[in-house]
């Protein structure tokens, strides 16, 4: 008969079982104030990272080299532009607020006579058009009780700011020491992988890679050509404060609300401004025409070819990321639903997804 163990040996068996459990807690308590801006590095350095190899080769593989490299070209692009935008944005105010005026003038004088011509509602939609803007005494009111409300949204947003810049340099240090440290750290997540999923682990860190870079290029590089078609039309067509408008269509193509917002406002004010006819028309083609259509063409091909898989799931997965998670639930949504549909295909028997280079590669 064996002998029965120690009365201890059981409360030995739960506190071994504890405390990896009460480690991996205080871990994510640590990590969770920088968890955000890690993500970020996280998905920049997967991004780039054959060019980056393709670099470091042609350096003499000179990794940290090279994440010094990344440290500063990131402080550039992204660093960069958002203080560029708040410049920006200062010296364009005038003249955004100038065009304002513009509109409004133009919603009082034409307004009425085109809201007209309308059938059967022309006379009353025209009659209560000129109602409400002549009417601007509970407007003013309205505005000045909100006023104090407004100027507290101001300061939150004032500090949260600066907070967004710290967090924007942490991102781009940790991108370079990421990149720097690539083999060792892509090695631990591919065991980790391997240890947790085996080849079906391996499979799904090959889907996750894909995905990342598959939106990057897909929305990000889709946003940019955006911005830049439609700052190429605003400086032709001599739309004030051109760059300060094509960041907004950067911003809002990367958060899938695409650049209608931007151009229709403007294409109205050259009308109501301009007597250029032929350039108005002109603007009017290029912005609807180019800068509105082109993600419908463009984006679809970056992402299919990256990420092998479904389109729908992909933009559903950004979609859905961006609401939930906000700015980095553009990148995670798309990554989650991959992995899930990985998953799930193996789990029905299907066959599996065509297989792609390593998650270091």
């Amino acid at each position: 008969m064996p002998p029965d163990p120690p009365p201890y040996a059981q409360f030995e068996r739960l506190l071994a079982l504890a405390l990896p459990g009460l480690l991996a807690v205080a871990c994510f308590i640590v990590i969770a104030p920088f968890a955000a801006a890690l993500l970020w590095a996280a998905v920049i350095v997967v991004s780039v990272w054959r060019p980056l190899e393709w670099l470091t080769a042609r350096l003499g593989g000179r990794r940290g080299l090279v994440g010094v490299l990344l440290t500063l070209a990131a402080l550039a692009v992204i660093v960069g532009p958002a203080v560029a935008l708040g410049d920006a944005a200062v010296s364009a105010i005038p003249e955004l607020r100038a065009m304002a005026d513009d509109l409004g003038a133009a919603a009082r004088t034409h307004g009425p006579a085109l809201l007209a011509q309308l059938p059967v509602v022309g006379e009353r939609a025209a009659a209560a058009w000129s109602a409400m803007v002549e009417d601007v005494g509970p407007l003013v009111e309205a505005a000045g009780k909100v006023a104090p409300e407004v100027g507290a949204w101001l300061a939150r947003q004032t500090l949260a700011l600066g907070l967004t810049m710290l967090q924007l340099l942490l991102v781009c240090l940790a991108s370079g020491v990421m990149y720097a440290r690539g083999p060792a750290g892509a090695q631990l997540v591919q065991r980790l992988a391997e240890r947790i999923g085996g080849a079906d682990g391996i499979e799904t860190l090959e889907v996750a890679v894909r995905a990342i870079r598959a939106v990057s290029a897909g929305v990000v590089g889709t946003a940019a050509v955006q911005a830049v078609l439609a700052w190429l039309g605003f400086a032709l067509a001599g739309v004030p404060a051109p760059f300060a408008l094509a960041i907004g269509v950067l911003v809002l193509g990367i958060v899938q609300i695409g650049p209608l917002p931007v151009w229709v406002p403007v294409v109205v004010w050259m009308f109501a401004t301009s007597e250029n006819t032929l350039a108005n028309i002109l603007l009017l083609i290029w912005s609807a025409g180019v800068v509105q259509t082109v993600d419908n063409v463009l984006r679809p091909l970056l992402i299919s070819r990256s990420a092998r898989l479904p389109l729908l799931l992909m933009l559903v997965g950004v979609l859905g990321g961006l609401i939930s998670m906000g700015l980095i639930g553009v990148f995670l949504g798309p990554t989650i639903l991959g992995v899930g549909y990985v998953l799930l295909r193996r789990w029905l028997g299907l066959e599996p997804i065509p297989s792609a280079p390593s998650a270091s590669g």
